[in-house]
Formats: C-alpha cells, structure tokens, sequence
C-alpha cells in the first residue's frame, strides 16, 4: 500500500480544491501535454507500455452547465454526454543506440451531445451540440543519451484546434504551438528523475510549465510513474501480459471556437476546459505487438472558460458538474 500514497495524496489534494483551478496549472496542457513516456528512453523496466500506433474512444457522462462568473437562468444547459476519438501515428527516422528521432501525427475531437440548452448564451452551446471540438497535431521527437547515466529529451509540436470544418485547417488563427524539454538522470535500470520544461503559444496565451520526473521500479511488481504537476500514477505489473496504473492527471485542452449568432452575427471564442482525472487502468497484451487499454475513473471539472476574441463576443464561463469517465484504447508498443 506504500507505493499508493503519491496518488491518494493527490485525489484527498484535489477532492477539497477541485473546483478551483491552482495558479500553477497552465491554459493548454492536454493529456500527454507534460507526459514524457513518449520519448523517455531508455526508462524504467516494466514501464507501461510506450504507444506507436494507437485508436482510443473515451466517453464522460452527463451534466450540468452551472453559473460560474455570472448568473444564469434556469434550467441551466445540460449534456447527455461528451463523446472524443483519438488516432495518434509515431514513426521512426532515426533509431540508434546514441540518438532517436521520430515524427507523429495526432487527430483528436471531442463532440458534446446535449439534452437541454437554456435561454444563456444558447447560440454558442447549440454549436457545440452540433459541431465537433477538433485537433490536429504534427510533432517531431529526439531523444539523446549524454552518457551511461544521463540523456535528454525533446518534443516540438504544432497544432490546429477549434471547430474548423474538415480534418484539418492551416489558418494561423487555431494554431498551438508548443516545445518540451527534460533533463534526465537514470543512475540504475529501476531509477529515473529528471527535470523538465514545457513551454506553449496559442490564440489564448504564453504558458511555461516546469515540471519534475519521476519514474521508479521498486520490485517485479510495484512501481511509480510520475511528471509533477502533471500526473502520478502507481504501477502494478500483475504479469507479462497485465499492468494496472492507478493515479490522478490533470488535462486541458483549447480551441478556437467559431458562432453563427442571428441576432449579434458572427462571434469568436477561445474556449478552454479543464479537469482532474482520477482513474484505474488495465493494459492488456494480446499478442505480439498488439495491446489495448480500459480506463475508467471519476473527472472533476473546473471552469470551461468562453474568451472573447472580437468586439462583439461577450466573455463567459460556466462549471460542467463532475462526471465518470470512460475510455478504451487499442495500440501498437514495440518490444524493448
């Protein structure tokens, strides 16, 4: 039970604030935002498993959009649920023992499916009844051992997010852009820590996110996996073929967001939400390459923040109530 405390830390942490965002948490963090599993190697052994090719579909259930920063009139705007899809490719360019370059692609939406939608601000939540949240990402990874015990890690990544029609949109005005950074000291093959930097632009602002790594084998079954403040999660490797994480993440996600208004025309938002993530997850091996992912756990929502991007768009915010959450995910993890 030890090896528990990061998490139940973490979960008694965000019970008693969870509708206040902290200071230190950046606008645009998705959820592999500040999550270095995707280049950290060599990493630990018996690690979860690294994600080449991957199709995932995560599913929140129903809520209430309540009044935040303003009254609202009753009954509030109310979701039956929030469905997404992710498809996320990384391919090798270099892969030797001293240096690994990769390149990927991510396409990522989420779609809002609403029971009720009251008198405020209706035009902008029908949108989001009918339009998809989308994300289109292209990134570029290195990876660079130093020597027996210390290597570094870079991600950059450039993103196209709002309700663009589409897979894809090049206009300048959804575009995210962000660069990641670690340092890292592996004194043994069950030992990692590192320090790290994450630094993001997008239509909303500048955000710098330092942010400490973790990552620990204790013995053949326990271990921890952590990037503070992002994530932490304990790790159970039941066997070969089984590894169960438990923890809590915080995730984020921006886009520009366009609105046919009749009555004021046209409006323009930089919509945001963000959440902590309280979870269990199995991963499965079925054969050779080929793994897949339950998880399942509880979110807690803070503000979904409507900024205005025009003269004639009004800022707003409203709190989704806390929900169960639900994903599956089929991928590819290479050996090794």
């Amino acid at each position: 039970m030890k090896y528990l405390a990061p998490f139940l830390l973490l979960f008694f942490l965000s019970e008693t604030s969870a509708q206040v965002k902290p200071d230190f948490f950046p606008e645009e963090v998705d959820h592999d935002g500040i999550k270095v599993r995707c280049f950290c190697k060599p990493g630990v052994r018996n690690s979860s498993r690294s994600r080449g090719l991957e199709f995932s579909y995560g599913w929140v259930g129903d809520g209430t959009l309540e009044p935040e920063d303003a009254p609202l009139q009753q009954p509030y705007s109310e979701f039956e649920k929030i469905q997404n899809f992710e498809f996320d490719l990384k391919l090798p360019l270099v892969i030797e023992d001293d240096l690994k370059i990769l390149i990927g692609y991510k396409y990522f939406f989420e779609k809002y499916d609403f029971r009720y939608i009251g008198a405020d601000f209706n035009e902008t939540f029908l949108e989001l009844d009918q339009r998809k949240l989308k994300s289109s990402s292209f990134s570029f990874y290195m990876t660079k051992p130093l020597d027996e015990t210390r290597y570094v890690g870079f991600r950059l990544r450039y993103s196209l997010n709002g309700n663009y029609e589409g897979w894809a949109t090049f206009a300048g005005r959804y575009a995210i852009y962000k660069a990641t950074g670690v340092y890292m000291f592996k004194p043994n093959p069950d030992f990692e820590w590192g320090f790290g930097l994450n630094v993001s632009r997008s239509f909303r602002r500048m955000n710098l996110l330092p942010f400490f790594v973790y990552n620990r084998t204790f013995n053949s079954r326990w271990g921890v996996e952590a990037a503070l403040p992002g994530f932490v999660f304990s790790r159970l490797n039941i066997n070969q073929n089984n590894i169960l994480l438990a923890g809590i993440e915080y995730d984020s996600k921006s886009y520009r967001m366009d609105v046919e208004d009749a009555s004021n025309g046209p409006l323009d938002y930089a919509m945001n939400h963000s959440e902590f993530l309280t979870s269990v997850e199995l991963e499965h091996l079925f054969a050779s390459w080929i793994w897949a992912s339950v998880k399942a756990g509880y979110q807690m929502n803070f503000s979904s923040d409507f900024e205005s991007k025009s003269l004639f768009t009004t800022d707003f915010k409203v709190e989704p109530t806390n929900a169960m959450f639900f994903r599956v995910s089929l991928f590819l993890s290479p050996p090794g």
